[in-house]
């Protein structure tokens, strides 16, 4: 059976940013400015403005500049409890309680 124009491929496709993969109920849903009520027509992929699309930045990678000089006494050990804590634990018995 032949697929309606606007229906993309169940087992996945191809988008703007590569391979559009699809699992289980899946939908690509293509809005448009200024489409007609009851066109069904692909409006095909969005066009982004220009400067608007991250890409991968081309540079050397850098090291950043580290402080070193902090050590332990930039977080100090915790105040240890003075008294002793009581806690009250109850063991679980079975998956009734749920």
């Amino acid at each position: 059976m032949p697929l309606p124009d606007n229906t993309a491929p169940m087992m996945g496709g191809e988008g703007p940013f590569g391979s559009v993969e699809m699992g289980g109920m899946f939908s690509v849903l293509k809005v448009r400015k200024g489409q007609k009520r009851g066109d069904y027509t692909n409006p095909g992929w969005f066009r982004h403005p220009a400067r608007t699309v991250a890409r991968e930045f081309a540079m050397p990678s850098v090291d950043p500049a580290r402080s070193h000089s902090a050590g332990r006494a930039a977080m100090p050990p915790r105040a240890k409890p003075t008294s002793d804590i009581e806690v009250q634990i109850r063991k679980p018995r079975g998956h009734a309680d749920h």
